[in-house]
């Protein structure tokens, strides 16, 4: 197939994804979990924070365009999706979540896999009595790696990309337990994307050959090549404690694309020496799991950013449109005086506020140790706290757990009726 016909089938298979029931469940599922994100936030501070509508269109708009990007350098490439193959790696992938629904992430499953692959192709052909056995082991000696691997680190590199532009917006405050046990502030990352694909599948039959311009995966003479619209979801969580949630996600954009940079190349070289096979399906899972392990560790041992001043209240966010936003007040900064009143506490700074109800004087200490002021004139109508979410003090009582609760556990909870003690999320 000449290059110009290529792209006018990728375009119909990339728009053929408006078409396919699952790219909408997909959108629903994603807009489910910012309405889970909101109502953590109503039931730490008593106000929605962040916009489920907001957050669900503006992944969708950001999702749209990494599909592209991906789409193209899925082609670019030559990745080419086994059907068989892709089940194998939704169903371990569903398993995997069970057990840590980050575990869904085709990192494991795909790693996996092919790590299993290998290792039955290390040793002689068996020949094996029950169908369904044979079946199954047939199709897993005859996976593609190289295909597979690549199709892995281009979804990571594609996340990286996301990430890296949108990571950081619209981050949901919390209150959790730092070291010690003393209540700090913090951030949750959460963003999910669907990445609507033109992928190119192997039916057998029709279609088209093995275009003579790919050239960096081999097609051993594959046929009955066509593209066909296949939705993805790409998600990223992380935890801002020692950092701005827009510092933390381009520091984690930059980690995750040297990954997926990596395995691509593993996988590219090891489809022509296959030794190198091995090492990417081993660094697939391995690699993606110290890097998780990494970037929560650092944010542990790090002095956290928000916690409690030993004089002032600090600001932890600021809540969109409201008399903080209008004073330029930022997260990070500390209020010292307000009105004139020197401020220790949330009840400090309410009362001196209330002290003038024509207008609000606030002394601020920003991150660099500069102090200015920041002033409005009061309306009726202001927000009574003038729109700020301040770092937790001792008398703060609803926090969140760091422990991520496993499914099944959750389902049994639900069942049994057993109760979590405090509030947990899974970071």
């Amino acid at each position: 197939m000449q290059v110009v016909p290529f792209l006018l089938e990728l375009g119909r298979g990339f728009f053929g994804n408006l078409l396919t029931p699952f790219f909408y469940i997909a959108i629903l599922l994603i807009y489910l979990q910012y309405r889970r994100q909101v109502s953590l936030e109503r039931q730490l501070f008593g106000i929605r924070v962040t916009s489920a509508e907001q957050q669900a269109i503006r992944s969708l708009g950001y999702g749209a365009v990494g599909g592209l990007a991906a789409t193209l350098l899925i082609s670019g490439i030559g990745i080419v999706l086994n059907p068989a193959d892709f089940l194998y790696v939704w169903v371990l992938a569903i398993i995997l979540a069970i057990f840590n629904l980050r575990f869904v992430c085709f990192a494991y499953a795909g790693g996996i896999l092919s790590f299993v692959s290998l290792l039955l192709h290390a040793f002689p052909d068996m020949t094996l009595g029950w169908p369904w056995v044979a079946n199954l082991y047939a199709d897993l000696r005859s996976l593609s790696i190289p295909h597979l691997l690549a199709l892995v680190a281009v979804l990571h590199l594609t996340e990286a990309i996301l990430v890296a532009v949108q990571g950081g917006q619209s981050a949901s405050p919390v209150f959790l337990q730092g070291k010690r046990g003393r209540l700090i502030g913090g951030y949750i990352l959460q963003k999910y994307w669907v990445i609507p694909l033109g992928a190119i599948v192997m039916t057998g039959t029709g279609g088209f050959d093995s275009p003579a311009w790919w050239g960096l995966l081999p097609m051993i003479g594959w046929q009955g090549l066509q593209i066909f619209p296949i939705p993805a979801v790409l998600g990223f969580s992380g935890l801002a404690l020692a950092r701005h949630p827009q510092e933390k996600a381009v520091r984690t954009a930059r980690w995750l694309a040297a990954y997926a940079l990596i395995l691509l190349g593993l996988a590219l070289a090891g489809a022509y020496w296959s030794p190198l096979l091995w090492a990417a399906a081993i660094f697939s899972p391995v690699a993606h799991e110290l890097l998780i392990w990494w970037e929560m560790t650092d944010e542990k041992i790090r002095q956290p950013k928000f916690a409690k001043p030993l004089q002032g209240v600090r600001i932890l966010a600021i809540l969109p449109n409201s008399p903080a936003e209008g004073m330029e007040l930022k997260p990070g900064e500390t209020i010292v005086q307000a009105n004139g009143v020197p401020v220790n506490t949330p009840f400090d700074l309410h009362f001196a506020i209330n002290q003038n109800p024509a207008f609000i004087k606030l002394e601020v200490v920003d991150e660099n140790g500069e102090n200015r002021f920041a002033g409005k004139p009061r309306f009726s109508g202001d927000h009574h706290g003038l729109g700020l979410i301040l770092v937790p003090d001792e008398a703060a009582k609803e926090y969140v757990r760091l422990d991520s609760i496993p499914i099944w556990k959750r389902i049994w909870n639900s069942v049994s009726g057993s109760k979590h003690q405090g509030k947990s999320t899974a970071v």
